[in-house]
């Protein structure tokens, strides 16, 4: 008797192991943290129906939960990915099979779960380490702590395979990053290119608010366990829980430079300005008529070889979306999102002939792993307008809503970004400006406006990487005011 219970031990650590290895996510407690993990490897943990539902169903149980203080998200096989997107081959297969109503579940789910992230009473801590990218792109970009390691690669690559920038990043993206945006320049760049971003150009950019190496997030999450709200308000908590991360941060590699240089934001600044007369086309004419610098001139010349193989269709949705969701509130935002991939799903299943390609060029790129671009048939001169804004309109016919989450609430602006990610060049023009008109003087000398905010602002003078940062934006600030 004794003898077989030795003997099935190992087994029955196997079946635990197999039956661990089976879930897609895994949630531990870590102390007063809640830790949440994407364990779908073998898929760069691509979000299913049963991902989204499983982490909405147990994110709202820790929000009653006074033992459950704050929730890191992090994946299995970091550092190769947190989530390389939503499981769209998956839905591309149900819609060319006939079965939308569940490709439709899968966007509800995701975007639920969006949604709740954004409106968490929680602190939520996002490790980015690895492939962070559309639908993991969503599980970050609406918390206010997302960390960025050297082994982040963020893109919104939703341009080549016939889709949208969608999971809210429409929303979002006006709002939180750092530089070239005062017209959504950068936002609309990002969507329409689907470029590659670095872990440190991630912080620079205000795509993660905080950066930390990889070796150091084991000891992170220990440390994040350790602390506890007690009677602080959300506020002070919150800035207790940065304050935590920045304990594990190192500074930037030496060899860092920003990818996007004074004479690349230059191209950008001048050609995707967001405007209500701005369409692809415009994008594309504007790009071919400028002429700058020999860097600018060839960073021009790459970007309009990304666009020519873009779908058309797909370009015009991003633009539309981010001139709505970028001046509309969080809900409606991400409503709007599961409207228009209602709408897709639907569209091209009844009309083969649609300007909707998703399915098939998800099928040519995902499915069938061809590496050529795919063949739109629809043409840049050929998009309608109002083909356009019938998919972000709703139809009777497809009621689909987001699920209602504990918070139950929604806002225009977020609560917490801005205090800490690093300050937006807005910002800084603005202190410049006010300096300026106080002195009565042309220019604010830069070291002056490096001391401020790296010795006097409380908000800004701890951040890593600050002196850099500023530095190089009063460069760029008083590169476009000679030009």
């Amino acid at each position: 008797m004794l003898g077989r219970s030795i003997a099935s031990k190992p087994r029955f650590i196997r079946a635990i192991l197999n039956t661990k290895r089976a879930m897609s996510v895994l949630y531990t407690v870590q102390d007063t943290a809640r830790v949440v993990t994407l364990n779908r490897v073998q898929k760069l943990n691509a979000l299913n129906y049963e991902m989204c539902k499983s982490m909405f169903d147990t994110l709202e149980e820790y929000s009653k939960s006074d033992a459950a203080q704050l929730i890191v998200l992090k994946s299995a096989n970091q550092p190769r990915s947190l989530c390389a997107g939503g499981d769209v081959a998956s839905v591309a297969a149900l819609n060319l099979n006939g079965e939308t109503d569940k490709a439709i579940d899968v966007f509800q789910s995701e975007y639920s779960l969006n949604y709740q992230f954004a409106t968490y009473d929680k602190p939520i801590v996002v490790f980015m380490d690895g492939i962070t990218m559309g639908g993991g792109v969503g599980l970050s970009i609406h918390t206010p702590f997302r960390v960025a390691t050297e082994n982040t690669k963020w893109a919104m690559p939703e341009m080549d395979i016939g889709f949208f920038p969608d999971v809210g990043t429409s929303f979002a993206l006006p709002r939180i990053l750092t530089v070239a945006n005062k017209e959504s320049q950068l936002a609309l760049y990002l969507c329409l290119t689907g470029d590659l971003i670095s872990g440190a150009d991630c912080y620079y950019l205000g795509l993660a608010s905080h950066y930390v190496p990889h070796d150091n997030l084991d000891d992170l999450q220990k440390r994040l366990g350790e602390l506890i709200k007690g009677k602080y308000k959300n506020k002070d908590f919150y800035s207790i829980v940065s304050s935590a991360i920045e304990e594990f941060s190192t500074p930037l590699p030496k060899t860092f430079k920003p990818f996007l240089t004074v004479d690349k934001l230059d191209v950008i600044d001048k050609c995707f300005k967001l405007s209500d007369a701005t369409t692809s086309k415009s994008i594309i004419s504007t790009l071919q008529d400028y002429s700058g610098t020999e860097e600018a001139n060839q960073f021009r010349t790459a970007i309009l070889d990304k666009l020519l193989v873009k779908s058309p269709t797909s370009m015009e949705l991003a633009i539309k979306l981010i001139r709505t969701n970028g001046t509309d509130d969080i809900q409606s935002a991400l409503s709007r999102d599961l409207i228009t991939a209602a709408n897709m799903c639907i569209e091209e299943s009844s009309n083969p002939a649609s300007q909707v390609e998703f399915s098939r060029s998800t099928k040519h790129k995902l499915l069938d792993k061809i590496k050529t671009p795919y063949p739109w048939t629809t043409k840049i001169d050929s998009v309608s307008t109002d083909f356009v804004n019938s998919l972000l309109t709703p139809r009777p016919s497809i009621p689909v809503s987001l699920w209602k989450n504990r918070a139950n609430c929604t806002w225009r602006e977020y609560p917490y970004h801005w205090k800490y990610q690093l300050p937006s060049e807005n910002v800084i023009e603005q202190y410049i400006t006010n300096k300026k008109n106080t002195y009565g003087v042309d220019n604010l000398p830069k070291e002056e406006v490096v001391d401020y905010f790296s010795k006097v602002n409380k908000i800004t003078k701890d951040k890593l990487g600050i002196k850099q940062y500023i530095s190089f934006i009063v460069d760029r600030l008083y590169n476009n005011s000679r030009s």
